[in-house]
């Protein structure tokens, strides 16, 4: 299995727009397990969350998405975009 963890904080430290998250999934789609890493970010654009959690993961079912260190306002953008996958 292919895996990378991918530290959000080094990449942007405002992670709020679809574009950055496009910046942050650029080539991503070659691994089986992306764990994304959500120290030190305080909180996280709709547009961008909804990027990863739905947009990405329709395209790819099959990749799975993994979290770490997610405050109350990250988790909560995270869940409303995932909540909304269809």
């Amino acid at each position: 299995m292919k895996q990378i963890w991918v530290q959000l904080e080094t990449i942007t430290e405002h992670p709020i727009s679809r574009s950055q998250a496009r910046e942050v999934l650029l080539g991503l789609e070659k691994f089986n397990k992306i764990i994304f890493d959500f120290d030190k970010i305080l909180e996280v654009g709709q547009a961008f969350a909804d990027e990863i959690f739905r947009v990405f993961k329709n395209k790819y079912p099959d990749i799975q998405i993994q979290t770490e260190h997610m405050n109350q306002a990250v988790s909560f953008m995270v869940q409303r975009a995932q909540n909304t996958r269809r």
